[in-house]
């Protein structure tokens, strides 16, 4: 296997793995008797998204040459999209278990972008330059990579909520919004000719999705359940702080 490929991979699964299980570990088994949310119905979502993504990552990178800022904002708002048609589905509407499969399609497709973001530049720096990525720019692309699993796994949470809820379009937009400013940073950044203007950008785009995604998963994440509970008519007092 190519030696980038596989350092795409570990950069993009290595995170994702990690936070599935950071986020994921108060509401399932053994933690909780009943767990919020079935195991299959998450690997399932995930997995639909890891397709989602790399059908994202191939369209961004083959149409490289269009980037600008309105193509910018419409490809953040195609991402929010695609996780509303996948979960806008009857069986998921004003269910608490959405909220996770949300947070699921997101980080699928978060993972293969963060795959095909470092792979795609560290292929074109070993076919048009003499030299290989250094560490300090590896660095960097774990930024980047991580960045967008932490955006990507957010809005779909947010999007989950919306659609359990049944509100999904107001809570979309919400996303949207986020989403887009996310990217319109790394946009500038990419853009910026100054290495030490860049690296301020992508700094400032990793903090924004950090804090977005710590707002949504470790602030939001458990009242949302209890009301869409309530919603429902059920009361479970075993919901995680």
């Amino acid at each position: 296997m190519d030696t980038v490929m596989i350092v795409a991979a570990i950069l993009a699964f290595t995170p994702t793995l990690i936070l599935i299980y950071a986020v994921l570990k108060k509401y399932t088994y053994p933690a909780v008797e009943q767990p919020f949310f079935s195991d299959p119905a998450f690997f399932g979502l995930f997995a639909v998204g890891m397709v989602a993504g790399t059908i994202l990552s191939a369209v961004m990178f083959v149409s490289q040459s269009m980037f600008n800022f309105l193509y910018t904002i419409l490809f953040a708002a195609i991402q929010c999209l695609a996780m509303v048609v996948v979960l806008n589905l009857k069986r998921f509407h004003g269910k608490s278990d959405t909220v996770f499969y949300g947070y699921g399609i997101g980080i699928g497709i978060g993972c293969t972008m963060a795959f095909g973001t470092v792979f795609f530049m560290s292929s074109m720096v070993n076919l048009f330059e003499t030299d290989s990525i250094d560490l300090m720019g590896y660095l960097w692309l774990v930024l980047i990579a991580v960045s967008q699993i932490l955006m990507a796994s957010s809005i779909g949470t947010i999007i989950g909520e919306g659609i359990a809820r049944l509100r999904p379009m107001e809570f979309a937009l919400q996303a949207m919004f986020v989403n887009v400013v996310y990217n319109l940073i790394i946009f500038v950044a990419y853009s910026n000719e100054e290495p030490l203007g860049m690296y301020i950008l992508l700094a400032l785009a990793f903090a924004v999705a950090a804090i977005h995604f710590y707002y949504v998963m470790y602030v939001k994440l458990s009242g949302v359940v209890k009301d869409v509970l309530r919603m429902e008519g059920k009361t479970r007092k075993d919901v995680p702080k």
